[in-house]
Protein backbone atom coordinates (compact mmCIF):
# COMPACT_ATOMS: atom_id res chain seq x y z
CA UNK A 1 0.00 0.00 0.00
CA UNK A 2 2.83 2.38 0.89
CA UNK A 3 4.60 1.65 -2.41
CA UNK A 4 1.36 2.22 -4.33
CA UNK A 5 0.84 5.63 -2.75
CA UNK A 6 4.44 6.61 -3.49
CA UNK A 7 4.03 5.58 -7.14
CA UNK A 8 0.91 7.68 -7.46
CA UNK A 9 2.70 10.61 -5.87
CA UNK A 10 5.48 10.24 -8.44
CA UNK A 11 2.97 10.29 -11.30
CA UNK A 12 1.16 13.26 -9.78
CA UNK A 13 4.46 15.14 -9.49
CA UNK A 14 5.44 14.45 -13.08
CA UNK A 15 2.15 15.93 -14.27
CA UNK A 16 1.91 18.89 -11.91
CA UNK A 17 5.43 19.35 -10.56
CA UNK A 18 6.20 21.55 -7.61
CA UNK A 19 4.42 24.83 -7.10
CA UNK A 20 7.31 26.79 -8.58
CA UNK A 21 7.57 24.42 -11.55
CA UNK A 22 3.86 24.66 -12.23
CA UNK A 23 4.05 28.45 -12.07
CA UNK A 24 6.91 28.45 -14.57
CA UNK A 25 5.04 26.22 -16.99
CA UNK A 26 1.85 28.24 -16.62
CA UNK A 27 3.63 31.28 -18.04
CA UNK A 28 4.76 29.24 -21.08
CA UNK A 29 1.52 27.51 -21.93
CA UNK A 30 -2.21 28.23 -21.71
CA UNK A 31 -3.92 27.32 -18.44
CA UNK A 32 -6.70 25.29 -20.07
CA UNK A 33 -4.13 22.83 -21.51
CA UNK A 34 -2.83 21.96 -18.02
CA UNK A 35 -6.09 21.82 -16.11
CA UNK A 36 -7.35 18.53 -17.62
CA UNK A 37 -4.12 16.82 -16.57
CA UNK A 38 -4.61 18.06 -13.01
CA UNK A 39 -8.13 16.70 -12.79
CA UNK A 40 -7.07 13.34 -14.22
CA UNK A 41 -4.10 13.01 -11.90
CA UNK A 42 -6.03 13.71 -8.69
CA UNK A 43 -8.11 10.61 -9.29
CA UNK A 44 -4.98 8.45 -8.96
CA UNK A 45 -4.93 8.78 -5.20
CA UNK A 46 -8.32 7.10 -4.76
CA UNK A 47 -8.03 4.49 -7.50
CA UNK A 48 -7.58 0.77 -7.02
CA UNK A 49 -4.07 -0.62 -7.58
CA UNK A 50 -5.28 -2.84 -10.42
CA UNK A 51 -6.54 0.18 -12.33
CA UNK A 52 -3.38 2.23 -11.89
CA UNK A 53 -2.14 1.96 -15.48
CA UNK A 54 -5.56 2.81 -16.93
CA UNK A 55 -5.75 5.98 -14.81
CA UNK A 56 -2.36 7.38 -15.76
CA UNK A 57 -2.49 10.92 -17.16
CA UNK A 58 -2.41 11.33 -20.91
CA UNK A 59 0.39 13.89 -21.00
CA UNK A 60 2.66 16.05 -18.85
CA UNK A 61 3.91 19.61 -18.73
CA UNK A 62 7.11 20.97 -20.27
CA UNK A 63 8.96 20.89 -23.61
CA UNK A 64 6.06 22.56 -25.40
CA UNK A 65 7.82 22.65 -28.76
CA UNK A 66 8.39 18.87 -28.64
CA UNK A 67 5.54 16.70 -30.01
CA UNK A 68 3.66 15.11 -27.13
CA UNK A 69 4.56 11.57 -28.18
CA UNK A 70 8.28 12.36 -28.07
CA UNK A 71 8.44 13.97 -24.63
CA UNK A 72 10.38 11.70 -22.25
CA UNK A 73 7.69 11.66 -19.55
CA UNK A 74 5.00 10.87 -22.09
CA UNK A 75 7.19 8.10 -23.49
CA UNK A 76 7.36 6.69 -19.96
CA UNK A 77 3.57 6.84 -19.65
CA UNK A 78 3.17 5.05 -22.99
CA UNK A 79 5.69 2.43 -21.90
CA UNK A 80 3.84 1.66 -18.66
CA UNK A 81 0.56 1.28 -20.57
CA UNK A 82 2.08 -1.11 -23.12
CA UNK A 83 0.93 -4.71 -22.43
CA UNK A 84 4.43 -6.17 -22.65
CA UNK A 85 6.58 -3.42 -21.15
CA UNK A 86 4.10 -2.89 -18.32
CA UNK A 87 5.14 -6.33 -17.01
CA UNK A 88 8.35 -4.81 -15.64
CA UNK A 89 6.85 -1.68 -14.08
CA UNK A 90 7.19 -0.82 -10.40
CA UNK A 91 3.47 -1.42 -9.89
CA UNK A 92 3.84 -5.03 -11.07
CA UNK A 93 7.05 -5.60 -9.11
CA UNK A 94 9.55 -8.47 -9.13
CA UNK A 95 7.01 -11.12 -8.15
CA UNK A 96 4.60 -10.08 -10.88
CA UNK A 97 7.32 -10.05 -13.53
CA UNK A 98 8.60 -13.50 -12.51
CA UNK A 99 5.06 -14.88 -12.55
CA UNK A 100 4.52 -13.65 -16.10
CA UNK A 101 7.89 -14.95 -17.30
CA UNK A 102 7.29 -18.39 -15.78
CA UNK A 103 3.85 -18.49 -17.41
CA UNK A 104 5.32 -17.63 -20.82
CA UNK A 105 8.06 -20.24 -20.30
CA UNK A 106 5.54 -22.96 -19.43
CA UNK A 107 3.23 -22.16 -22.36
CA UNK A 108 6.06 -22.02 -24.91
CA UNK A 109 7.65 -25.18 -23.48
CA UNK A 110 4.42 -27.18 -23.73
CA UNK A 111 2.92 -25.86 -26.96
CA UNK A 112 5.96 -25.08 -29.14
CA UNK A 113 9.27 -26.48 -27.91
CA UNK A 114 8.21 -29.95 -26.77
CA UNK A 115 6.34 -30.81 -30.00
CA UNK A 116 9.40 -29.74 -32.01
CA UNK A 117 11.67 -31.83 -29.78
CA UNK A 118 9.30 -34.76 -30.17
CA UNK A 119 9.56 -34.49 -33.95
CA UNK A 120 13.37 -34.45 -33.65
CA UNK A 121 13.83 -37.31 -31.15
CA UNK A 122 11.36 -39.72 -32.71
CA UNK A 123 12.71 -42.93 -31.23
CA UNK A 124 11.73 -44.35 -27.85
CA UNK A 125 13.91 -43.75 -24.82
CA UNK A 126 14.82 -40.12 -25.53
CA UNK A 127 12.52 -38.39 -23.04
CA UNK A 128 15.40 -36.72 -21.21
CA UNK A 129 16.76 -35.36 -24.48
CA UNK A 130 13.32 -34.04 -25.44
CA UNK A 131 12.93 -32.23 -22.12
CA UNK A 132 16.46 -30.79 -22.26
CA UNK A 133 16.01 -29.52 -25.82
CA UNK A 134 12.61 -28.02 -25.01
CA UNK A 135 14.05 -26.29 -21.96
CA UNK A 136 16.82 -24.65 -24.03
CA UNK A 137 14.30 -23.42 -26.59
CA UNK A 138 11.91 -21.97 -23.99
CA UNK A 139 14.60 -20.21 -21.94
CA UNK A 140 16.08 -18.75 -25.14
CA UNK A 141 12.74 -17.07 -25.87
CA UNK A 142 12.66 -15.72 -22.31
CA UNK A 143 16.11 -14.20 -22.81
CA UNK A 144 14.98 -12.43 -25.98
CA UNK A 145 11.89 -11.20 -24.13
CA UNK A 146 14.01 -9.79 -21.29
CA UNK A 147 16.32 -8.14 -23.81
CA UNK A 148 13.34 -6.44 -25.44
CA UNK A 149 12.02 -5.26 -22.08
CA UNK A 150 15.38 -3.84 -21.06
CA UNK A 151 15.90 -2.08 -24.39
CA UNK A 152 12.58 -0.25 -24.00
CA UNK A 153 13.06 0.74 -20.36
CA UNK A 154 16.71 1.64 -20.96
CA UNK A 155 15.74 3.93 -23.84
CA UNK A 156 13.17 5.78 -21.74
CA UNK A 157 15.63 5.98 -18.85
CA UNK A 158 18.25 7.61 -21.07
CA UNK A 159 15.68 10.11 -22.33
CA UNK A 160 14.73 11.04 -18.77
CA UNK A 161 18.36 11.45 -17.64
CA UNK A 162 19.40 13.52 -20.64
CA UNK A 163 19.47 17.30 -20.18
CA UNK A 164 18.15 17.83 -23.71
CA UNK A 165 15.29 16.29 -25.66
CA UNK A 166 16.06 15.16 -29.20
CA UNK A 167 12.94 15.08 -31.33
CA UNK A 168 11.63 15.06 -34.90
CA UNK A 169 9.12 17.65 -35.96
CA UNK A 170 7.67 15.74 -38.90
CA UNK A 171 10.32 13.18 -39.91
CA UNK A 172 13.94 12.09 -39.64
CA UNK A 173 15.09 14.94 -41.86
CA UNK A 174 14.03 17.79 -39.56
CA UNK A 175 15.24 16.71 -36.12
CA UNK A 176 15.97 19.27 -33.42
CA UNK A 177 17.03 19.56 -29.77
CA UNK A 178 15.11 21.22 -26.94
CA UNK A 179 16.91 21.80 -23.64
CA UNK A 180 14.98 21.06 -20.46
CA UNK A 181 14.32 23.72 -17.87
CA UNK A 182 15.59 23.21 -14.32
CA UNK A 183 12.13 22.13 -13.17
CA UNK A 184 11.84 19.63 -16.01
CA UNK A 185 15.28 18.18 -15.28
CA UNK A 186 14.46 17.76 -11.59
CA UNK A 187 11.13 16.14 -12.40
CA UNK A 188 12.61 13.74 -14.98
CA UNK A 189 15.49 12.72 -12.72
CA UNK A 190 13.05 12.14 -9.86
CA UNK A 191 10.86 10.00 -12.10
CA UNK A 192 13.89 8.05 -13.34
CA UNK A 193 15.29 7.32 -9.88
CA UNK A 194 11.86 6.40 -8.46
CA UNK A 195 10.15 4.47 -11.25
CA UNK A 196 12.64 3.57 -13.98
CA UNK A 197 16.01 2.80 -12.39
CA UNK A 198 14.54 0.11 -10.09
CA UNK A 199 13.05 -1.55 -13.18
CA UNK A 200 16.40 -1.46 -14.99
CA UNK A 201 18.14 -3.00 -11.98
CA UNK A 202 15.46 -5.68 -11.71
CA UNK A 203 15.72 -6.57 -15.39
CA UNK A 204 19.53 -6.73 -15.17
CA UNK A 205 19.36 -9.12 -12.23
CA UNK A 206 16.74 -11.40 -13.77
CA UNK A 207 18.51 -11.36 -17.15
CA UNK A 208 21.82 -12.33 -15.53
CA UNK A 209 20.14 -15.21 -13.69
CA UNK A 210 18.43 -16.31 -16.92
CA UNK A 211 21.76 -16.25 -18.78
CA UNK A 212 23.30 -18.53 -16.14
CA UNK A 213 20.30 -20.84 -16.39
CA UNK A 214 20.55 -20.84 -20.20
CA UNK A 215 24.24 -21.80 -20.08
CA UNK A 216 23.48 -24.60 -17.62
CA UNK A 217 20.64 -25.76 -19.86
CA UNK A 218 22.90 -25.88 -22.92
CA UNK A 219 25.50 -27.88 -20.99
CA UNK A 220 22.78 -30.23 -19.76
CA UNK A 221 21.46 -30.75 -23.30
CA UNK A 222 24.94 -31.48 -24.58
CA UNK A 223 25.52 -34.02 -21.80
CA UNK A 224 22.15 -35.69 -22.43
CA UNK A 225 22.74 -35.98 -26.19
CA UNK A 226 26.33 -37.20 -25.71
CA UNK A 227 25.23 -39.84 -23.18
CA UNK A 228 22.74 -41.31 -25.63
CA UNK A 229 23.28 -40.06 -29.18
CA UNK A 230 20.67 -40.77 -31.81
CA UNK A 231 21.50 -43.30 -34.47
CA UNK A 232 21.90 -41.18 -37.59
CA UNK A 233 21.71 -43.44 -40.61
CA UNK A 234 21.86 -40.42 -42.91
CA UNK A 235 25.34 -39.38 -41.85
CA UNK A 236 27.61 -39.51 -44.95
CA UNK A 237 30.28 -41.48 -43.12
CA UNK A 238 27.63 -43.89 -41.85
CA UNK A 239 26.27 -44.46 -45.35
CA UNK A 240 29.76 -45.12 -46.66
CA UNK A 241 30.47 -47.69 -43.93
CA UNK A 242 27.18 -49.48 -44.53
CA UNK A 243 28.49 -50.54 -47.94
CA UNK A 244 31.09 -52.88 -46.45
CA UNK A 245 30.35 -53.21 -42.70
CA UNK A 246 27.81 -56.02 -42.24
CA UNK A 247 27.74 -55.59 -38.47
CA UNK A 248 26.85 -51.93 -38.76
CA UNK A 249 24.24 -52.77 -41.36
CA UNK A 250 22.66 -55.17 -38.88
CA UNK A 251 22.55 -52.45 -36.23
CA UNK A 252 20.92 -50.09 -38.71
CA UNK A 253 18.30 -52.69 -39.59
CA UNK A 254 17.61 -53.29 -35.88
CA UNK A 255 17.26 -49.56 -35.21
CA UNK A 256 14.74 -49.15 -38.01
CA UNK A 257 12.27 -51.46 -36.18
CA UNK A 258 11.14 -52.98 -39.47
CA UNK A 259 10.09 -49.60 -40.78
CA UNK A 260 11.44 -47.57 -43.70
CA UNK A 261 14.61 -45.83 -42.63
CA UNK A 262 13.24 -42.38 -43.49
CA UNK A 263 10.63 -42.54 -40.70
CA UNK A 264 12.98 -40.96 -38.17
CA UNK A 265 13.83 -37.99 -40.38
CA UNK A 266 11.41 -35.12 -40.87
CA UNK A 267 13.12 -34.14 -44.09
CA UNK A 268 13.08 -37.57 -45.69
CA UNK A 269 9.55 -38.22 -44.50
CA UNK A 270 8.48 -35.10 -46.39
CA UNK A 271 10.42 -36.28 -49.45
CA UNK A 272 8.63 -39.65 -49.15
CA UNK A 273 5.29 -37.91 -49.54
CA UNK A 274 4.43 -37.63 -45.86
CA UNK A 275 6.11 -40.75 -44.49
CA UNK A 276 4.28 -43.64 -46.11
CA UNK A 277 4.73 -46.91 -44.22
CA UNK A 278 5.71 -45.19 -40.95
CA UNK A 279 2.39 -45.91 -39.22
CA UNK A 280 1.54 -43.66 -36.28
CA UNK A 281 5.12 -42.32 -36.16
Amino acid sequence: MKHSVISRAVVFSLVCGSASAFSTISRRSSHHAVAPSLSRSTRLFSADDNDFASLLPETSFGADVVPEGQRPVNEYLDLVRAPLFGWASEEVGTKGLLTRLVTVYAVVFATVCYPISGATFTQDGFLLQKLAASNVGAITLILFLLLRLYSGWGYVGDRLKNKAVEYEETGWYDGDVEYKSDAEKQRDLFLYSSNVKPVEDRLKLISAASCVFWIMSCVGLNVAVSAKPMFNQYDPDMLERLRYDDKLAGVAAEQSLSRPSYCDSRYYRAVANGGQGCGEN
